[in-house]
């Protein structure tokens, strides 16, 4: 999915639905990030999704809610759900003032938001009963 702004996209990476938020995404935007993030929860060819903020130059409250929903949503799945950076001035001060960095999952890189996806794939499945590991 690529919007005409082409803000939002979904692509996947070495197993992982990769969904990228770029620009500034505000409450006009809330409907498309939803359905990107959704798609990437549901999508079965990947393990975790890695939502990717390197390219996000501005991000409201808004904003911040569709990624602590979809964040609760992959946890209610026990899938991964990681986010990349590196963070632009704005956004990383959304994230500190509204204290989620305690939250959620953050890493510095897409690079390395894609390898914690895998390592939390591999705790569930280490972690997972005798009688539900594949």
């Amino acid at each position: 999915m690529v919007s005409d702004r082409q803000s939002i996209d979904v692509t996947r990476q070495q197993r992982v639905a990769v969904v990228s938020f770029r620009d500034e995404l505000d409450l006009k935007d809330t409907a498309e990030a939803t359905l990107a993030l959704s798609r990437a929860l549901t999508d079965t060819s990947t393990a975790g999704t890695l939502l990717d903020l390197s390219g996000l130059t501005f991000a409201d409250s808004t904003q911040l809610n569709v990624i602590l929903r979809a964040h609760a949503e992959h946890q209610d799945a026990l899938r991964p759900f990681v986010l990349a950076g590196p963070y632009r001035s704005g956004v990383a001060r959304l994230f500190e003032v509204t204290g989620v960095t305690d939250v959620l999952d953050l890493s510095d890189t897409v690079e390395d938001g894609i390898r914690r996806v895998h390592l939390l794939c591999d705790t569930a499945r280490a972690s997972a009963p005798e009688d539900t590991r594949h």
